[in-house]
């Protein structure tokens, strides 16, 4: 039961985020950047969907492999992708002036990777748990990475860095409690599944109003 709870919240709480950003964003001429971003939030709601109907016929979502996991890894794609060039060479050109700036930034896909050693890898857990949280820790790493960077980057040119660091910091928290989600789950722990459930729903259902705010600020 606390399973589908925490599945219907974060499902509910993502498609309002996507609703909010597809009014908002998918429209011609708007910024590339921020369309793959409520893509990446879209990817949370259908992947939630998906294990909300699973959940319901009485399928199976810890003992094999589901449809809803590639949700997770979408979004994740979906949040690297979009600070992932583009964004990323229009604050850093490469110099070594912010090379302490890409030093710093490693943190992030270190500590996720330390994570998925000690609470999955090296833990008593399923192979199949071992291989999910793998897959995770790979994307979870990319997208901490660019976010940790662009957070942490000193501003540009019309403010379009300092203006998204407060998504940059949710999509950080999102990606971390991706890990804490199927460290949860690798154990069958539905209360500690569902602690994380909510707090991923309510930084999911505040990402696209960030983000509308961060570019209304950038575009202003």
């Amino acid at each position: 039961m606390y399973y589908l709870i925490s599945n219907i919240f974060i499902c509910v709480c993502a498609f309002v985020s996507f609703i909010l950003g597809a009014v908002r964003f998918l429209k011609a001429r708007k910024a590339l950047y921020a369309v793959m971003i409520v893509l990446g939030v879209g990817c949370i709601a259908f992947g939630r969907l998906y294990q909300v109907v699973r959940l319901i016929v009485g399928g199976n979502i810890l003992g094999e492999f589901q449809l809803g996991i590639l949700g997770v890894v979408g979004s994740l794609m979906f949040f690297f992708s979009a600070n992932f060039g583009t964004m990323d060479t229009l604050a850093d050109d490469g110099s070594k002036s912010f090379k302490k700036y890409r030093i710093i930034a490693l943190a992030a896909p270190i500590l996720a990777l330390l994570l998925y050693l000690v609470f999955m890898l090296f833990a008593d857990i399923s192979l199949l748990w071992k291989i999910i949280g793998a897959v995770l820790c790979v994307f979870v790493m990319q997208t901490t990475y660019f976010s940790l960077k662009h957070l942490i980057f000193p501003d540009v040119d019309f403010g379009v860095i300092k203006c998204l660091k407060p998504y940059n910091a949710l999509a950080i928290v999102y990606a971390f409690l991706c890990i804490a989600e199927a460290v949860a789950m690798s154990r069958e722990n539905e209360v500690f599944t569902l602690a994380v459930g909510v707090l991923t729903g309510i930084t999911v259902l505040a990402i696209v109003p960030m983000l509308r705010r961060g570019v209304k600020q950038w575009t202003a």
